[in-house]
């Protein structure tokens, strides 16, 4: 408790720091930094709100968490809350219907409590819904046994959860997805929280749920009349670092088209953001929001380097490394892991499922671009290797990909030798690859055109012929696919220094 106390002095400097620097910008200048301080803002509220969290349970668990109830309307207040999470609801995609019974139920509550209870729920219902779902927050009195309740009722058309999860759903840092997967963040403290508050206001919650159908969660409170009549304050109230305020990230690739292509795989748009402002001016960058569409992005571009968080939604960064890996038209890219997990077995298997570098989150910028430039420079010493005309490809137990790629694209220009119309464009269909895809390929791997590749290879050969067999310079030529003499040539002694008449004959 008391080192979470301390957490809030840091952060309340870096919000204070946050809006000095805001009113010390001119007009073009805050509107250059608007969003970056927008970001820095919303990441502390969400730290504060998280280290909130925790001292509520640290003093409900001492006991020393008491309620202050006024005595209000809580139909308008209610009303209040769910608007608060309309634009969250609307950037999913997601109905949020507010259907209450009554107008008006005076009764005793603690704005605070209510507003924590009400809106972890809404941000649970709206999370787990899939795009074109519904929320409905549902309140009416209800008599029991005598009493009057107020029974609010959180019902979603989300995906449900396993009838095995549900008695412990209640529990401390109890997570439903604990996968490298799982949809979004979550510290498994809220609901834990929610059911401590209901408890603390003498009430009671419950959870129903239909796994791919429905879940529906309702807290009964009882209606009492004794605190003070006060109206309810309607202002900005702290919640999950606001929720409704999405980081606007482009997913169009940003940057000059003469710079290397890097992808960035994060789900965190904030993240995202800073990895994009941090490349930018020293490569191009596209970025996907999921582990599925990293894939099949890297795939479509084929870009120079992937950067790919670990935790993600459709495939986690591990199932993207391994893809990307054992797919021979992107074995080739070099792959740097972001995790918020440490260990040394993490690392392990990060690098075990063929990732190039491991980076544990918050990173270093300068750590991440020396990591860059070392991958890049491995790149390039292979290119090198690549990028003679004779290109070597000794037999290996266990050739790389790229030895493994490399070889059958030479065995198809070498099968259709004598076609001087083989161009990239067949290639391309014999590998049942795009051009660009086939063009990125070759690129990267030799650092040649598919064009200059397919010529090499042809001069290769010719080379080989001129010093294998007594056919005449032009014989050689139209045997290499080369139908203008003077052309083939002209292209030898480019290569080779010398004309091919004047190459050492048998």
């Amino acid at each position: 408790t008391n080192i979470t106390h301390e957490f809030r002095t840091p952060l309340t400097v870096i919000k204070g720091m946050t809006d000095d620097i805001r009113g010390k910008l001119n007009p073009d200048e805050k509107k250059q930094c608007d969003d970056d301080l927008a970001m820095i803002e919303r990441n502390s509220d969400k730290l504060l709100y998280l280290v909130k969290q925790m001292l509520d349970m640290s003093k409900i668990e001492a006991g020393r968490m008491k309620p202050e109830f006024i005595q209000d309307n809580i139909i308008s207040y209610l009303q209040y809350v769910l608007e608060s999470f309309q634009s969250m609801a609307d950037a999913k995609n997601v109905k949020l219907v507010f259907y209450h019974e009554t107008d008006r139920i005076v009764t005793d509550y603690d704005q605070d409590k209510i507003f924590i209870i009400a809106s972890n729920l809404l941000t649970n219902a709206i999370k787990f819904t899939p795009d074109g779902g519904k929320v409905i927050f549902h309140i009416k009195r209800e008599k029991n046994n005598g009493n009057n309740n107020l029974i609010i009722k959180l019902q979603d058309s989300g995906i449900g959860i396993d009838e095995h999860h549900l008695p412990h759903i209640f529990d401390r840092f109890y997570q439903i997805d604990n996968s490298q997967t799982r949809k979004g963040e979550g510290t498994g403290i809220g609901l834990a929280l929610v059911k401590e508050l209901v408890e603390l206001l003498k009430g009671t919650i419950t959870v129903k749920s239909t796994p791919g159908e429905r879940t529906e969660f309702c807290v009964t409170l009882p209606i009492t009349n004794k605190a003070p009549l006060v109206k309810a304050k309607q202002e900005k109230t702290l919640h999950r670092g606001n929720p409704t305020k999405k980081t606007d990230v482009s997913t169009k690739t940003i940057g000059d088209k003469n710079l290397p292509l890097a992808l960035v795989i994060e789900d965190n748009p904030d993240v995202a953001k800073y990895l994009i402002s941090s490349l930018k001016g020293q490569y191009q960058v596209k970025w996907s929001p999921d582990g599925q569409q990293g894939v099949n992005t890297a795939i479509e571009i084929i870009p120079d380097i992937i950067i790919s968080d670990v935790m993600m939604p459709e495939k986690d960064g591990f199932e993207v490394t391994e893809t990307l890996k054992q797919d021979e038209r992107t074995s080739h890219i070099p792959i740097i892991l972001l995790t918020a997990k440490a260990t040394v077995n993490d690392r392990i298997e990060g690098l075990s499922h063929g990732a190039d570098a491991y980076l544990t989150k918050p990173f270093n910028k300068k750590e991440l671009f020396v990591r860059l430039e070392q991958l890049i420079k491995i790149r390039r010493n292979l290119q090198e290797k690549y990028s003679k005309v004779e290109i070597k490809l000794t037999e290996k137990k266990k050739p790389t990909g790229e030895e493994k790629f490399l070889k059958k694209v030479i065995t198809i220009i070498e099968n259709n030798l004598d076609d001087s119309e083989f161009n990239g464009t067949l290639l391309a269909s014999e590998l049942n690859l795009s051009e660009s895809q086939l063009f990125r390929k070759l690129k990267a791997v030799s650092n040649k055109s598919t064009a200059l590749f397919i010529r090499s290879i042809r001069l290769s050969a010719a080379k080989e012929m001129l010093t294998t067999t007594n056919n005449n310079v032009s014989q050689i030529a139209y045997l290499c696919g080369f139908n203008n003499p003077a052309w083939f040539s002209s292209a030898f002694k480019e290569i080779y220094g010398v004309s091919p008449s004047n190459y050492n004959r048998k």
